[in-house]
């Protein structure tokens, strides 16, 4: 007798897995690296500082570039159009994560490099981080819709609001 072979699992769940699994790594850095940097003492404002600029300019560079793909070919079958959304929306879902994460990256060498540096040093870069997570990476209404606009730029249906349980625009109505 044959066992049946394993069905993928649904998109969206596996899909918010895999961010807040993404997201959960910035803690988990955060507790190892509790125990290999110093005790904590005080952040300087200059740090800080440095830090949360380089998060407006990732943010910047994330609304720039992070959703931009190629709209659906009308010549794709609905199928064939839903699967293509999905692969790009993990794509740029990745893409984006990689420069939300920088900065946390980058404060982890600052901790060890800075005379002064601590966990803290590391915790205010990972706070940084995670806020553009939770809005660039986490599949939210204003993420998917993004991807999902310029998926539809052709004309083509992408599927991908209603994949994460929203529901398709309307049509546009002229005054």
């Amino acid at each position: 007798m044959s066992t049946p072979l394993p069905t993928s699992a649904p998109f969206a769940p596996s899909t918010r897995i895999l961010a807040g699994s993404l997201m959960g790594a910035l803690v988990v850095i955060g507790v190892a690296l509790s125990v290999v940097l110093p005790a904590p003492g005080s952040v300087p404002v200059a740090v800080l500082a440095v830090q949360v600029l380089a998060g407006v300019a990732a943010h910047l560079l994330l609304e720039a570039v992070g959703y931009r793909t190629p709209a659906l070919s009308t010549a794709l079958t609905d199928d064939d159009a839903a699967a293509q959304a999905r692969t790009r929306w993990q794509a740029l879902m990745i893409m984006r994560f990689a420069i939300a994460e920088f900065v946390a990256i980058a404060s982890v060498a600052a901790a060890f490099v800075l005379p002064d540096g601590s966990i803290l040093t590391y915790l205010g870069g990972a706070v940084v981080s995670l806020a553009l997570m939770v809005v660039h990476v986490w599949p939210g209404a204003r993420p998917v819709g993004k991807v999902a606009d310029a998926l539809e730029a052709g004309g083509k249906r992408s599927g991908l609001r209603e994949a994460f349980g929203g529901s398709a625009p309307g049509p546009v109505q002229r005054l």
